[in-house]
């Protein structure tokens, strides 16, 4: 079932495009939100060619412990917490993140797992962390509204 959670992850970080009107100095704090707390899934809206998908189908209780830490470095440790949804699958895994130039865009790779691509950053403050994205999956049109708390 973590499979699928990551899966339904990628579609988190596999974003459209927007453009940011932020000033160069408000976009540069962008990453210092992002990298001060560790990051967990609060809600997910998700429509499949515009249908709404419940969101008990993409936020188990396996995943609400489930968090994201943004490393300065660069690096993104993906902490599957106390409750994992099939015990065998790893405690933590870790690759990249990155911000686009004008910081309004996320990317995420994480090693073995669907969990990559590009979202929009709708809002980043102390307390939340919001990203879109409209890919597709298996020909399916998707769009995903998730949003993180702070752990």
């Amino acid at each position: 079932m973590k499979k699928f959670f990551l899966l339904i992850g990628a579609v988190a970080v596999l974003g459209g495009c927007k453009k940011s009107d932020e000033s160069p100095a408000a976009a540069s704090s962008r990453a210092d939100l992002l990298t001060a707390k560790s990051w967990r899934l609060s809600t997910a809206t998700v429509t499949a060619n515009g249908f709404p998908v419940p969101s008990n189908v993409f936020i188990q209780d396996c995943n609400k412990d489930d968090t994201f830490k943004f490393n300065a470095d660069k690096t993104v440790m993906q902490d599957a917490g106390a409750i994992k949804c099939n015990t065998s699958d790893p405690q933590t895994q870790a690759d990249t993140w990155s911000l686009n130039s004008d910081q309004s865009k996320l990317t995420i790779s994480i090693p073995n797992s669907p969990l990559n691509g590009e979202a929009d950053v709708r809002e980043l403050t102390p307390n939340t962390l919001r990203i879109y994205g409209t890919p597709s999956l298996s020909g399916i049109p998707l769009t995903f509204d998730a949003t993180f708390v702070p752990n």
